[in-house]
């Protein structure tokens, strides 16, 4: 009886082992596949980022341009004008001689890895909470906010250069477009056109100025965004690469 008992308690003991053994390698080979996992999306990761990095850069580096002085120096010539501290002769003379004004570039960040890890579950498995929530915030509040004012920026930038100011940009352009065509040559094109009448309506118009106004503070405000960004992104990848 008693080497019965034994005997039992022997085999359910095996099976017990056995079974603990199966769930702990399942666990190991769970847990190895999910660092595996986080290894690479950390390196997708880091790349996203980067190509973030250098978009971001190209674009607040035309702060520093003749072209943001150009749009400086309009704002002036407007203001100018309408305190008669200046006439329309003087006003178009002056912007016969503006730089390329800037652009109203936007910004599109790649949130597809981190997407990718949100669906799969992977981000829940991040043990280094801070990293986490600097993701979540990157990924899901500053790129709303960015995704938002992207829209704001490119109408009231279409709006601002296709309406009310096509001179300096068109002229810029036709060097490329036209080249030294008869019907539109370069170097005298913009004589031309800020002779026109209409010319001299859109730019000594009211509207202008707060048109003018509406594109700067809407350019400023855009550069503002992308330097916040930026500061998070250099965070991010100094963080990732530690962990990494």
């Amino acid at each position: 009886m008693n080497k019965n008992i034994f005997k039992y308690f022997i085999d359910f003991l095996m099976v017990f082992l056995a079974i603990s053994l199966g769930f702990l390698a399942d666990n190991l080979r769970e847990n190895y596949s999910i660092k595996r996992d986080l290894s690479k999306n950390y390196q997708s990761l880091i790349n996203d980022l980067k190509q973030d990095s250098i978009n971001m850069s190209v674009i607040l580096s035309r702060d520093e341009s003749k072209n943001f002085e150009s749009l400086v120096k309009l704002n002036n010539l407007i203001y100018n004008f309408h305190k008669k501290n200046i006439d329309w002769v003087q006003m178009k003379n002056e912007i016969k001689t503006l730089e390329m004004l800037p652009a109203y570039g936007t910004l599109f960040m790649d949130n597809s890895t981190f997407k990718n890890m949100q669906s799969s579950g992977l981000l829940s498995s991040i043990d280094n909470e801070d990293l986490k929530n600097e993701l979540s915030y990157y990924y899901e509040v500053m790129l709303k906010r960015l995704s938002d004012n992207n829209s704001n920026f490119d109408k009231i930038g279409i709006e601002f250069y296709n309406k009310n100011f096509p001179f300096v940009s068109l002229s810029f352009f036709g060097r490329f477009v036209f080249g030294e065509s008869i019907a539109k040559k370069p170097d005298d094109y913009l004589d031309v056109q800020l002779d026109l009448e209409t010319s001299k309506e859109i730019l000594t118009s009211e509207k202008l100025m707060f048109d003018l106004d509406a594109y700067t503070g809407e350019y400023l405000f855009y550069k503002s965004i992308i330097r916040g960004v930026y500061e998070k992104n250099q965070n991010l990848l100094k963080n990732l690469y530690l962990i990494k």
